[in-house]
């Protein structure tokens, strides 16, 4: 047997600047140590923030270097700066990046809600741990200074014999420099005794070569000479050329991308952060006469108007009132402005802006991916709107055109839109001319007040721009227009990603993983994350997966093998600490604060922890304590299993009013569905209780009134399309419809401010199925499983059982009394315990010698599966397992504890109604 020997882990203080141990622990955390290894654990200290501190018991990461009492320790009292544990003492690792925060020196981010540790890499050979923290931002409620761009990620790979590579790679503006692997200084150093001795650093150097992307045949004939032409045919960097006044600017955006257009390149922006910013003096010659034309196909549409070009003032919206009927949030009341509103009055919720009054001329698309022609002419500001708006990735030609005291719109040369105006010089206006991007503006279609002003993009394709000192005639459009039919077999299938929620590397073997999960290539480029920001738990049987991705907030998802998304939803509160609206994950949009990591990787289960702040869409934390920086945190724990079903623990620490919602049955779309091809709207739900009642309620025509029935309902299961369906078990005291928010877009309510969405809202419709989604069905309100209301970390905790299923509602029956009624154990030997609802495992403690127990199942509490976990194990090899006399050949993996020790975990798949007797050995 290995002798394991117990190490004391002491707290620690900081004297002149530099770290050591200059007093001894209240609290001494005694670890197993001995064996090379990594673990999570929490480090208590002395320290003040200890008293305050809202999290788990897997907090910091203990890398066990197996000899010489060495332990390499990330800890929550430095922001996870690791130091070195040994006989000598402590020694930090040299903080290459300057850190500076809401905190203190030695812990720069005070409750470490922007720097987190993850254990990447566990084996015998090998330990890779992540540390990801921005180095400066300003304290306070909101915490301000937050860059996506700034954050940095540190890699240690740590080896048996004590030699580390520490990998650091710094949050870049461009995305190219992100992902250039020679972006990246490392350092090299050994762990001794005697402390760490430092053997080689090399600096970050840029060494990519930017390669011309291939682009289709030119298309080089032009009707009239026009005053400014872009071809947009560089089709590498970020220089972008205008061809006629020889003008260059550099492209604004994380990444200049470049793709086939319909002559040569196309530039395709990502919505949010494309520009082509150019000098006001290129259209100097306008007088009376005007025509802009483009080729454009669209991604997405957009959050409102946007630009193809323009040369306008862009005075900043102006709000001037809220019209409309605003949707109160859950267990909010009408203010007296809502109780003067006539009750007749249903007109849908909106922003009354003040109306436009520019100088100039914008050529874009409004919300709804109608052309839109905006010119001032006359001293009045005059729109045009098209007749109809574009579809998605399809390639148009547009065009608008003004003179004679007459404005036109024109589609692949065919007029759809006409207006009289005054026959006057144009207002040009004195401000640059922008490709792509104008003002701040207010999205469509809000839900409520919480929508707020927001730089945006056009999302889609941009080729051939052209701007005429002329008034083109119909002729001249539809002649310029058919020039470029000469490509239209190489055109027709437009050059972009194509657009589906992710799916994971469909590895059909129980387990979980990190991995980068990809959407699309112009949404990727929006992030600074490494190798391993997203965890994925495949099953072996089942098509199904847990997701837990960045582009939902680590917001937890059940997904299907046809690609059907579904979302049990998250801890959430309203207007706390002077936050405006919904204060949850969601608001997390950049996935600043929100995390997943996963605690236990074996083929008997897996755990994975979410962690995230409670906080609105302008990062406003609820119940913010100004003194300890800390707000309400949900810390989450999913308890995975093979039959691919988990039982999360949800823990919530809060100060404030115990109001909070736990629970929303949301169904997640992607780009192209639909809410009524993912869910039947006949029997599109079915609630059941434990002795099998089940009532099945219908949205054909829209949400029922309730969905109380029947009485003492514990299973939820809806009716999607695909093989898999979304289910939902546990102690349910309440449930009720989400029955308000409707629009004419589907019989569910519909939204698509998240997921993936970066926009400061917490409620705008979906027009189309453009873009990532969501509908809501139903509330269900699980009862409190623990709490705790006073002291320095008052909280409370739910327990809920969730899944994706082939089964029919009434074979769930079984397993949901398996776990709400688990059978007891009985005969004892060996160990010491008993069940844990809240893992849905058997915890038991080993003592000596063979062990046997009996678990008492009956028709009441049967057996369906069991998770059997024993602690202090030891170095024990694990042989066989009899259930009832008969060898059972069981999934068993071992784990190290929080202390160090192993841990061995057993996963026995069978149904029982009787008796079962455990023997092991």
């Amino acid at each position: 047997m290995t002798y394991i020997k117990k190490q004391k882990i002491y707290s620690l203080c900081f004297l002149l600047g530099v770290l050591s141990c200059s007093r001894s622990p209240s609290d001494d955390l005694n670890l197993d140590l001995g064996r090379f290894g990594a673990f999570y654990t929490r480090i208590e200290s002395d320290e003040e923030f200890e008293k305050y501190a809202r999290v788990g018991p897997h907090s910091d990461i203990v890398v066990d270097l197996g000899k010489d009492d060495l332990a390499l320790i990330f800890w929550r009292g430095s922001s996870y700066l690791p130091y070195l544990q040994s006989t000598k003492g402590k020694s930090y690792v040299e903080e290459l990046i300057p850190r500076n925060g809401d905190g203190t020196k030695e812990m720069p981010d005070k409750t470490n809600s922007l720097s987190v540790v993850k254990l990447i890499e566990n084996n015998p050979e090998q330990v890779v741990v992540l540390w990801r923290y921005l180095p400066e931002f300003i304290g306070g409620n909101p915490q301000l200074g937050v860059d996506p761009t700034k954050f940095v990620e540190e890699y240690f790979h740590i080896q048996a014999d004590g030699k580390v590579k520490r990998k650091i790679k710094k949050g870049t503006p461009s995305i190219d420099h992100w992902r250039d692997s020679s972006q990246i200084v490392i350092q090299e150093f050994q762990l001794t005794s005697s402390g760490i001795e430092y053997l080689n650093t090399t600096e970050s150097k840029s060494s990519k070569l930017i390669e011309k992307v291939a682009g289709n045949p030119v298309v080089s004939k032009s009707i009239i000479q026009p005053l400014s032409w872009w071809k947009f045919d560089e089709g590498k960097g970020r220089l972008i050329s205008e061809t006629v006044q020889g003008v260059s600017t550099e492209y604004i955006g994380n990444k200049c991308l470049w793709r086939k257009g319909v002559s040569g390149h196309a530039l395709q922006l990502d919505g949010y952060t494309s520009a082509i910013v150019l000098p006001e003096n290129l259209t100097a010659s306008i007088k009376n006469e005007l025509t802009l034309e483009a080729w454009v196909a669209l991604g997405a549409y957009p959050w409102s108007y946007v630009p193809i070009i323009q040369q306008v003032d862009d005075n900043p919206e102006e709000l001037l009132m809220l019209t409309g009927d605003r949707p109160l949030l859950t267990g909010e009341e009408k203010n007296e402005e809502d109780e003067g509103k006539e009750e007749e009055d249903e007109e849908d919720f909106d922003f009354v802006l003040k109306q436009e009054d520019d100088r100039g001329y914008f050529f874009g698309l409004d919300g709804y991916g109608k052309l839109s022609f905006k010119i001032r002419v006359g001293d009045k500001w005059e729109e045009l709107l098209s007749e109809r708006h574009l579809e998605k990735a399809i390639w148009y030609h547009v065009a608008a055109t003004i003179g004679n005291g007459k404005m036109r719109i024109f589609i692949n040369g065919k007029k759809v839109g006409e207006k009289r105006v005054a026959s006057d010089d144009i207002q040009l206006s004195d401000k640059k001319i922008k490709i792509g991007k104008g003002k701040d503006r207010r999205p469509i279609r809000p839900v409520r007040a919480n929508t707020f002003s927001d730089s945006y993009a056009l999302d889609g394709l941009l080729d051939e721009i052209r701007i005429y000192d002329q008034d083109l005639s119909e002729h001249d459009i539809m002649t310029s227009y058919e020039v470029y039919l000469a490509n239209r077999e190489l055109y027709t299938e437009v050059d972009m990603d194509s657009r589906e929620l992710p799916k994971g590397e469909n590895r059909s073997q129980f387990g979980a993983y990190y991995t980068h999960l990809k959407f699309y290539d112009v949404w990727d480029n929006l992030w600074r994350f490494g190798d391993y920001p997203d965890v994925v738990v495949e099953f072996d049987n089942n098509p199904s997966k847990f997701i837990f991705w960045r582009g939902a907030g680590y917001i937890p998802m059940l997904a299907n093998g046809e690609g059907q998304w579904y979302s049990n939803e998250f801890n959430e509160t309203w207007n706390k600490s002077g936050g405006e609206g919904c204060q949850e994950p969601m608001s997390d949009k950049e996935a600043f604060t929100n995390h997943a990591k996963i605690i236990e990787n074996t083929p008997a289960r897996v755990v994975v922890q979410w962690r995230y702040p409670l906080l609105d869409v302008n990062r406003v934390m609820a119940n913010y304590n100004e003194e300890t920086g800390w707000c309400d945190w949900s810390e989450w724990y999913y308890y995975i299993y093979p039959d691919g079903l988990a039982v999360k623990s949800m823990k919530l620490w809060t100060e404030g009013e115990r109001n909070h919602e736990w629970q929303e049955s949301m169904a997640i779309f992607g780009p192209n569905q639909h809410p009524e091809e993912i869910i039947n709207t006949k029997a599109a739900l079915t609630m059941l209780n434990l002795d099998g009642v089940q009532v099945d309620y219908d949205w054909v025509n829209g949400p029922p009134e309730s969905v109380e029935e029947p009485e003492g309902q514990s299973i939820q299961y809806i009716n999607y399309t695909g093989e898999y369906k979304p289910i939902t078990i546990g102690d349910f005291e309440w449930s009720d419809v989400y029955g308000g928010e409707l629009t004419e877009y589907a019989v569910f309510p519909t939204w698509n401010h998240w997921p993936v969405a970066q926009m400061p809202s917490d409620g705008r419709y979906a027009i189309y199925n453009d873009r990532t989604a969501h509908s809501s069905l139903t509330h269900v309100g699980p009862s409190v499983y623990k709490e705790i209301k006073t002291g320095p970390t008052p909280y409370y905790q739910k327990i809920l059982m969730e899944g994706m299923t082939k089964l029919k509602p009434a074979k769930l029956v079984p397993i949901a009394r398996s776990w709400m009624q688990a059978p007891g154990l009985s005969n004892l030997k060996g160990v010491t315990g008993s069940y844990d609802k809240s893992q849905r495992a058997y915890i038991l403690r080993k003592s000596e010698g063979d062990i046997s127990f009996t678990i008492d199942a009956s028709r009441e509490s049967p057996l369906v599966n069991a998770a059997i976990v024993i602690k202090d194990w030891g170095d024990f090899k694990f042989q066989k397992m009899t259930v009832n006399g008969n060898l059972e050949n069981v999934k068993h993996g071992f784990v190290r504890d929080t202390d160090g020790s192993n841990t061995l975990i057993f996963w026995l798949e069978t149904t029982k109604i009787e008796g079962v007797e455990i023997r092991i050995t």
